[in-house]
C-alpha cells in the first residue's frame, strides 16, 4: 500500500507492504536518484518476518520537492522520521539504507537512535572523497543523473557487469527513477552525502551511538568503486558492533541484482545480535 504523507518540508511517498502490527518494522531507505520500487523484489523475502515500510527521499521517486529548496542528509533524514511518526511507528526499528540513502539511515540514528535496533547499510560511502560517487566513478564520463539516465550504458553501471538487466521485471526501473527527479534537484541531492562527510567521517558518525550495524558491500560496484569499496572497508573496519560482508557478483543495486540474498543476511544479522542497552 503507497500512501502520500504530509511532513514539515514536503510530502513523503510511503510503501507499507504489511498491516499486521505483531510483526517487527524494517525500514527502507533508497539511495539518490532512487525510489522506492528499488526495493520490490527483495520485498517478498522479507515480509514474513517484517511490516516492510519503504520511503522515497524528498526530490525524488512520488515524493514532493522540499519546500524550502533546501537538501540536506539531515534534512531528508528528519523528514523520514517525520513520515515514519505519522504512520504511529515509534520505536525498535531495522532500518535499512543503500548508498546515499545508507548515510540518512545514519543520520536517523544520530538524531532518535533510541527508536533504532539495528542499522544495515548497502554500497555506502565512508569518506567525502567518495561521496560524490558519480564523480569517482567511470559514470563521470557519462551525463549526471537527472533526466540524463536515459542512456542505457549509464543505468548499466548501476549493476555488476555480468548482471543481465533484462532479468529483472522492470529492466528500465534505473532510467525511470532517475527521470523523474528535476536536474537542479539531482545536483543538490548529489551534494548531500559530500556536505555530510566532509563535516565527519562515517566511523566518527557510528561511533556516536551503539546500534548493532551491517555493512554491506557489492564486489561489482562501478558506482562506489573498487577503491570507494576498499576506503569504506578500511575507514569502518573496527568500529564496534559492526560486520562487514561482501556481496559477490553484485553491483551497486546489490538488492535487485541478488534480492534473496540480501534478504537473508538483513534477517540472519537482525535475529544474531543484540543492540547493547539489551544485553545489560
Amino acid at each position: 500500500m503507497e500512501k502520500i504523507l504530509s511532513t514539515s518540508e514536503g510530502s513523503v511517498n510511503t510503501k507499507l507492504n504489511e498491516e499486521n502490527s505483531d510483526k517487527r518494522i524494517l525500514v527502507l531507505i533508497p539511495g539518490i536518484n532512487g525510489s522506492v520500487e528499488y526495493f520490490d523484489e527483495m520485498v517478498p523475502y522479507l515480509k514474513e518476518k517484517y511490516r516492510v515500510l519503504s520511503l522515497d527521499l524528498l526530490g525524488q521517486g512520488k515524493s514532493s520537492k522540499s519546500k524550502s529548496d533546501h537538501y540536506t542528509i539531515d534534512s531528508e533524514a528528519w523528514n523520514m522520521l517525520e513520515a515514519i511518526a505519522r504512520l504511529k511507528i515509534t520505536d525498535n526499528l531495522v532500518i535499512a539504507g543503500y548508498g546515499v540513502g545508507g548515510l540518512v539511515a545514519v543520520n536517523m540514528a544520530e538524531m532518535r537512535g533510541f527508536t533504532i535496533s539495528k542499522l544495515i547499510l548497502l554500497n555506502t560511502p565512508a569518506n567525502d572523497k567518495y561521496a560524490d560517487m558519480d564523480a569517482s566513478s567511470a559514470v563521470a564520463n557519462l551525463p549526471l543523473l537527472g533526466k540524463l539516465s536515459k542512456s542505457p550504458v549509464k543505468a548499466g553501471m548501476y549493476f555488476d557487469k555480468n548482471f543481465n538487466r533484462n532479468d529483472l521485471k522492470n529492466p528500465k526501473i534505473v532510467d525511470e527513477a532517475a527521470n523523474r527527479v528535476d536536474r537542479k534537484v539531482a545536483k543538490k541531492l548529489q551534494k548531500m552525502a559530500v556536505d555530510y562527510l566532509s563535516e565527519k567521517p562515517l566511523n566518527k558518525r557510528l561511533r556516536s551511538f551503539e546500534i548493532p550495524t551491517l555493512a554491506m558491500f557489492g564486489d561489482g560496484d562501478q558506482i562506489l568503486t573498487e577503491k570507494g569499496i576498499k576506503d569504506a572497508k578500511a575507514t569502518i573496519g573496527r568500529v564496534p558492533d559492526l560486520q562487514i560482508e561482501d556481496i559477490k557478483g553484485a553491483g551497486h543495486l546489490a538488492m535487485l541484482e541478488k534480492p534473496e540474498e540480501i534478504a537473508q543476511k538483513i534477517i540472519k544479522f537482525d535475529e544474531t545480535t543484540v543492540k547493547k542497552n539489551d544485553r545489560e
